[in-house]
């Protein structure tokens, strides 16, 4: 006896749901022969008769009602699959796991993920704040499926690729003379208040670069380990700061001013991806967002 297949159970279904072959053949899109055909496939495979006809009209016999309750589940989970493929492939549904430095993972991720995930309500994103060094340890205990990090990885276990670059630029309180200002030559920060990063911060080694390059001294009055923090104290009028242009993000134009700086300081941004693993395609959506949100925020600092 041949086993039932999934095309004959439809057309069981149907036949049941509309009370003919006619309408069967209209909701399945195929021909009447084609249904009849299927049914009687059907009824071979369960042994037994599943339809009578009266008065030119099939009615199910009482074990083809029994049957309908189970087929109808079927027939159900079944479209509960395709929906779910699809969902699936149309980057709909998933689960992403992201680790950054928190330049980016405190306030410029969240905010460009919201966007991401308002148009893809069923995708679950968890995001991990990690410095710089400890985001390859995230990566190859396989916490995330990318990192972003400002240091280049060799680990044989990651593959490390150029992600895009960010550019330091300067923060400055609103009522600051030097806010009118379109480009900041650091010369003009000689003799001011300077509040820096930690010696720890990644941006440390260009921002030295970029003030040796203008032929002035780098002294801080305050150091912070967080730019937000180096923000904050400028915007209570402690003094000037550098900071990644990323750290923008949630600031209003009358709490701080944020302008280019020349020389420039730029800190390249690497992409860490399982080197075993494909990168999941949803993933790969959430970083295209993300990449295009960097970009555009460069673009607005951007010298002429």
């Amino acid at each position: 006896m041949a086993r039932a297949n999934i095309r004959q159970i439809e057309a069981f279904n149907a036949v049941i749901k509309g009370g003919s072959v006619t309408s069967a053949a209209k909701s399945l899109f195929i021909s009447q022969p084609a249904v009849s055909k299927l049914i009687r496939a059907f009824e071979e495979s369960c042994g037994f008769a599943l339809f009578t006809r009266a008065s030119g009209r099939l009615s199910p016999t009482p074990e083809a009602r029994r049957l309908y309750l189970e087929t109808e589940k079927l027939i159900t989970g079944v479209a509960r699959i395709e929906n779910t493929a699809r969902a699936i492939r149309d980057l709909e549904r998933g689960e992403v796991s992201a680790v950054a430095y928190p330049a980016i993972s405190l306030r410029l991720f969240p905010m460009l993920a919201a966007q991401f995930l308002a148009e893809r309500p069923d995708v679950r994103l968890s995001i991990m704040t990690r410095g710089s060094r400890n985001i390859a340890d995230s990566m190859l205990t396989q916490a995330a499926d990318f990192g972003i990090s400002l240091i280049r990885s060799d680990h044989p276990g990651l593959r490390c690729q150029m992600f895009t670059h960010c550019s330091m630029i300067c923060a400055l309180p609103t009522g600051h003379p030097l806010a009118r200002e379109p480009v900041i030559d650091l010369r003009m920060l000689e003799g001011e208040r300077l509040i820096s990063l930690g010696r720890d911060d990644q941006s440390r080694g260009v921002v030295q670069d970029a003030f040796d390059r203008a032929g002035v001294r780098l002294d801080a009055t305050i150091k912070a380990q967080m730019a937000d923090t180096a923000c904050m104290f400028v915007r209570e009028g402690q003094g000037i700061s550098l900071v990644p242009s990323l750290t923008t993000i949630g600031w209003g134009a009358e709490d701080l001013v944020f302008r280019p700086i020349e020389p420039s300081a730029v800190m390249p941004m690497w992409l860490y991806t399982s080197a075993y693993e494909r990168m999941p395609e949803l993933a790969r959506k959430l970083l295209d967002t993300l990449e295009t949100g960097i970009n555009s925020i460069e673009d607005g600092f951007r010298i002429p």
